[in-house]
């Protein structure tokens, strides 16, 4: 007989994602553009990979915008509008 599986995991992860895209949102409404080093160094309660999996779901979601103006550098900021062009990297 198997034990009953828990939630509270889940419920866990689910309020730090949104904690973590909350902070991000804040930092770039202040900050405008920057680089993901930069917003993972605005960001010291969090890990570099913690930082870039809520970047990664927010550019997923038209909240965040990625501009590529040179090889290997990538900027970010907040999307103008969740439009259906969200979430693709700009090249500048």
């Amino acid at each position: 007989m198997s034990s009953p599986v828990s939630c509270q995991g889940g419920e866990a992860d689910m309020a730090q994602a949104l904690s973590i895209e909350s902070a991000i949102h804040q930092q770039l409404a202040r900050a405008g553009t920057c680089s993901l080093d930069d917003l993972a160094a605005l960001l010291p309660g969090y890990s570099w990979g913690q930082v870039f999996a809520a970047v990664d779901r927010m550019t997923r979601k038209g909240i965040v915008a990625l501009k590529h103006p040179a090889p290997f550098r990538y900027l970010l900021s907040l999307a103008p509008s969740r439009s259906a062009e969200a979430g693709h990297v700009t090249p500048v």
